[in-house]
């Protein structure tokens, strides 16, 4: 078992490594080579990516091969594709650059499933994947204090890192122990495909607000991710890949407290807490750009593990108790369709608009164009806490036991 959870940790270790490098500071690097009007743009195909890659998922890795097998392969086909997109970045070639922005995050969120699925299969997931995921992160952090401390964090040379990552992951993933398809045997179906038997969840008015929630707070969290290495870099930071793993270790620890938190205080509550700190952490972004104040950068950072970890995580745990035993599976990639797929759409839509029309300049010269571009995103978290707070209603029986 000890070898097991080794070869499992490892596997995080890299998986998400390979993802930090090219997603950690994209919106910088691509600021950084003459592109920085189609940030938005770039996540929004991201986001469309993300709702396609469930498909690939269901209808070919789930029913022909080995998972190890498909992981090794994906990465090893990401790989070259990295490659080639790095080649578009540096000719400041727009359009293919997001071309390959797009065939990047259609390769590579299957295979984020694809880990987690091989996991489960070796292991008892209650007990043990939380350590085996939590790898993951550390490699997150660890590909950011690297990439900051080398100075990359605005440089093409980060995708490089990614390329030689994705390659050592597809041939770590051949490897794995063995894991056969799960479905090989099982009809197909587009009910399961398209998460059709968790759409009558939208029924409920509770669930149905919850989704719109996760829908429309996707801007605050996607100004954030895709525009915080650029402002970071706007405030003097040259290490802003570094300066972002504040947030992560956040997410790390304020997990923890979310069974004491539910426990105690119920789904609504927990969830308004995030809600408000997105609207908080942005208005401290703002004042930042015109203060120059360090202090409220490092709060907002350190905030991640409260907005994160408060709303997004424990709305997948009320997703969760909201569906049946025999749904819950959809329940979950409908949440994450909602969030990373069209919200993710949605809001790189909404906040490459904002920052377009708002920050014209670069560097020190655009801090006050900043500050109006932080108000956007806390008006709209605002907005919804205070509409969950008139209109929710916490009718999920709340029983959260710590492993």
């Amino acid at each position: 078992m000890k070898l097991m959870m080794s070869r499992l940790m490892g596997m995080m270790f890299i998986q998400y490594i390979v993802q930090g490098a090219w997603v950690l500071t994209l919106g910088l690097v691509l600021s950084s080579y003459g592109m920085k009007e189609i940030i938005g743009t770039a996540y929004a195909v991201l986001g469309i990516a993300t709702i396609m890659s469930p498909m690939f998922v269901g209808m070919v890795a789930d029913r022909f091969f080995a998972t190890e097998k498909v992981l090794g392969i994906l990465h090893l086909i990401l790989a070259g594709v990295m490659y080639l997109t790095s080649t578009f970045i540096v000719s400041g070639q727009a359009t293919m650059t997001l071309v390959g922005i797009f065939f990047v995050g259609l390769i590579y969120y299957p295979t984020v499933a694809l880990t987690n699925s091989i996991s489960f299969h070796h292991v008892d997931g209650p007990r043990y994947f939380p350590v085996i995921r939590v790898f993951g992160s550390i490699g997150y952090v660890v590909l950011g204090l690297f990439i900051g401390q080398m100075g990359w964090s605005g440089d093409v040379m980060t995708w490089y890192v990614a390329v030689i990552s994705a390659l050592v992951m597809g041939l770590y993933s051949f490897t794995l122990p063995h894991t056969p398809p799960k479905s090989a045997d099982a009809p197909f179906s587009v009910r399961d495909l398209f998460c059709l038997d968790a759409m009558a969840l939208f029924k409920d008015k509770y669930f149905t607000i919850m989704m719109i929630a996760i829908l429309i707070l996707m801007v605050p969290k996607t100004a954030y991710s895709a525009y915080i290495p650029v402002f970071l870099n706007a405030l003097g930071f040259d290490n802003a890949a570094s300066m972002m793993q504040i947030g992560v270790a956040m997410e790390v620890l304020f997990v923890f407290f979310i069974p004491f938190f539910l426990t105690r205080f119920g789904f609504k509550i927990t969830l308004m807490l995030g809600m408000i700190s997105w609207a908080i952490r942005s208005v401290l972004f703002s004042e930042a750009a015109l203060s120059g104040s360090y202090a409220m950068v490092i709060i907002g950072l350190v905030l991640q593990g409260v907005c994160w970890d408060f709303f997004f995580t424990v709305a997948d745990i009320y997703a969760d108790k909201k569906a049946g035993d025999n749904i819950k599976s959809q329940a979950q990639s409908l949440r994450f369709i909602a969030s990373n797929g069209v919200g993710l759409f949605f809001a790189s839509s909404v906040c490459g608009y904002i920052f377009n029309n708002n920050v014209t300049d670069t560097g020190a010269q655009g801090l006050a164009q900043w500050e109006t571009f932080w108000l956007f995103p806390a008006a709209i978290a605002a907005g919804v806490f205070v509409v969950f707070l008139l209109c929710f209603k916490d009718d999920t029986k709340t029983v959260v036991t710590s492993k």
